[in-house]
């Protein structure tokens, strides 16, 4: 019996359901699209049609000609023939992300064409739900996983300080194609996989690597870019006046250089026109006598007779704590034969040798370079020495020497040169202490520059070479350990230049940041119980707390008598006469003195005021 067109009717006599016929429809076209795929590869496995151009892409024996047709050598059928052949593997998996790609279009077809409105809203459902990239981002996104961040950075040493308060965290791995994708993983799903380091890079082929925090707390936001020319800097856009200022929400987002502080702070000026002739007129006097330098400063080192070179420099200013690493060092029985002072004035040079260190004085370049201590971070007189700190590291690695370098504010518990030449240490180019801040300024390193030894290589030359001709930089910056830092970044991104924080969690090169801070592995130290090899009195506004600090700490060795003197106000004795003035200046044992309650010292010092507004006793 026949229905009117529009009638319905409480029995179907359809045999199968929208859903069956649309299933049945799929495998067919499926099949036969996957057929003319399968056939196709075989084709082009025998006939090798592509020629010149699979030559040009690396093909073994790619084609000959016969007959004037091109056609596979058997060294070409042999790869594509071969299981795990890289052309095979190419190939098997280009087929697979066409037949994958046509399942969907045709599913998505089908569904749509055997379904009412409702039904074809609910065919974008499924497949939102199912997958988790679109596939308007699977031109650079097609998959993503978990992986705990503290097993990715054990995994891959990047070099820069780890954060401790990472328990529990993980990180995310996207990957740009399928063939990227762990085996056997479903990357492409809301259920984000958590994997190990090793299984989720397993098929990696490159591992780009983006270190990203939130500072400030502010609203930020990431933008991934795929289909782009490659770039390996980040651009940073804040909401804020163009005109200056810092972060203001009533303002469109501009390009901001990542010096910018939220509160409208600039901690990376260009060099003003001052800072650039300044620079010029250091750099001439060097480069003009460049030759002859380092013609006599290799003549001193060979007379040392050492490979590695213990590098410091000094002016009259802090003579003091320069004499005070002399003598704390001969306390504990430390051969200082590598070290080698670079001395700014004729003061310093007395004064080193008269405690039995060899020197390297060329008034010619140091002459600019004041007497005076500085009196802050980053003043006149402590921008002038930072020049001196660049040359002297500079000439020593360009002469191909591995090298240690110090500030004067340094004392030894262990000879750290064991340490670094140890063979078992993971190898990189640059290893520094950790300065402990994490200010912005200092990202992603905060290497500190006043402790970091260099194996001499090709990328460290260049490197110092780098630093040496960035001098207007460092008159704008105030110091040289922003622009280092600067230059870390970018040589590791241009050469790869591997750099290694020694992270201050680690109990071996403690400074500033755990005598201001950690009260606990201070008296560790003290006591005799800590793994250090160094201390490192960085974090102190100037010479006179430094010198009081090492006195509380029982680590201050110089006699009185030394204390900012000359020479020839300490001894009769010529000048010259290495290691005269040792007796008179040195003491067997520690000078301690209470100053300060509130800082850490070998004795209670309860009694003492305190320095710091709020500050309780170290005891």
């Amino acid at each position: 019996m026949a229905f009117p067109l529009g009638a319905t009717t409480t029995k179907s006599t359809r045999r199968f359901n929208p859903s069956t016929l649309v299933f049945l429809a799929a495998c067919s076209s499926i099949l036969s699209f996957y057929a003319g795929i399968y056939t196709g590869i075989k084709v082009g496995s025998a006939q090798c049609s592509a020629g010149a151009e699979g030559a040009g892409r690396g093909l073994k024996g790619a084609i000959s000609v016969s007959g004037g047709e091109p056609r596979c050598t058997p060294e070409c059928l042999a790869e594509i023939n071969a299981e795990d052949g890289d052309l095979q593997r190419k190939v098997e998996a280009l087929a697979r992300d066409k037949v994958q790609e046509e399942i969907e279009n045709r599913l998505d077809a089908l569904c749509k064409s055997h379904s009412s409105k409702e039904a074809i809203a609910n065919c974008d459902n499924n497949n939102k739900e199912t997958t988790l990239f679109p596939k308007s981002l699977t031109h650079f996104a097609a998959g993503l996983v978990r992986v705990a961040k503290d097993d990715l950075m054990h995994t891959f040493d990047f070099g820069v300080p780890p954060n401790p308060d990472t328990q529990g965290l993980d990180a995310l791995i996207m990957y740009n194609i399928k063939d990227a994708v762990p085996s056997d993983i479903n990357a492409n799903s809301h259920h984000l996989p958590l994997l190990t380091a090793a299984n989720a890079t397993a098929n990696c082929d490159t591992l780009n690597v983006v270190l990203t925090n939130n500072p400030g707390p502010t609203r930020q936001c990431l933008a991934l870019v795929g289909s782009q020319y490659q770039s390996y800097h980040i651009q940073r856009y804040m909401r804020r006046d163009k005109h200056g200022g810092g972060l203001n929400s009533n303002f469109p987002l501009e390009l901001t250089s990542r010096g910018l502080t939220k509160v409208g702070k600039i901690e990376f000026p260009p060099p003003t026109p001052a800072d650039v002739i300044d620079h010029e007129n250091s750099l001439r006097a060097y480069l003009n006598n460049a030759d002859g330098i380092r013609k006599r400063l290799k003549e001193t080192i060979d007379g040392m007779g050492v490979k590695t070179v213990v590098v410091m420099t000094c002016n009259h200013g802090q003579s003091e704590l320069l004499i005070n690493f002399a003598c704390s060092s001969k306390a504990r029985g430390f051969d200082l034969k590598n070290v080698l002072v670079f001395p700014t004035d004729i003061e310093t040079k007395e004064l080193a040798e008269g405690i039995g260190l060899t020197t390297f004085y060329e008034e010619t370049i140091m002459a600019s370079i004041p007497k005076g201590e500085a009196q802050f971070y980053g003043d006149m007189i402590f921008r002038k020495v930072m020049f001196a700190k660049v040359l002297c590291v500079q000439l020593v690695n360009e002469l191909s020497h591995d090298l240690l370098f110090m500030d004067v504010d340094v004392v030894w518990y262990k000879d750290p040169l064991l340490y670094f030449e140890n063979k078992a240490l993971p190898e990189f180019d640059i290893y520094f202490q950790d300065d402990g801040s994490r200010q912005e300024r200092y990202a992603p390193y905060s290497a500190n520059s006043g402790f970091y030894y260099v194996r001499q290589n090709q990328r460290t030359k260049s490197l110092f070479k780098h630093l040496l001709y960035s001098g207007d930089f460092i008159n704008a910056w105030y110091s040289h350990q922003q622009v280092l830092i600067a230059l870390l970044s970018e040589y590791n991104s241009l050469f790869g230049l591997s750099v290694k924080i020694l992270a201050k969690e680690m109990e071996e090169f403690p400074g500033g940041v755990q005598y201001h801070r950690k009260n606990e592995e201070m008296k560790k130290i003290m006591r005799g119980e800590s793994n250090a090899i160094i201390f490192h009195m960085s974090w102190t506004t100037n010479k006179d707390n430094k010198l009081k600090f090492f006195q509380q700490m029982g680590e201050w060795y110089v006699q009185d008598q030394c204390i900012g003197k000359h020479f020839a106000q300490i001894t009769n004795e010529k000048v010259g006469t290495e290691g005269v003035l040792i007796k008179p200046c040195c003491s067997a044992e520690p000078i301690i003195k209470c100053h300060y309650k509130d800082k850490p010292s070998i004795i209670p010092c309860m009694d003492s005021p305190a320095i710091d507004s709020d500050g309780k006793s170290f005891w």
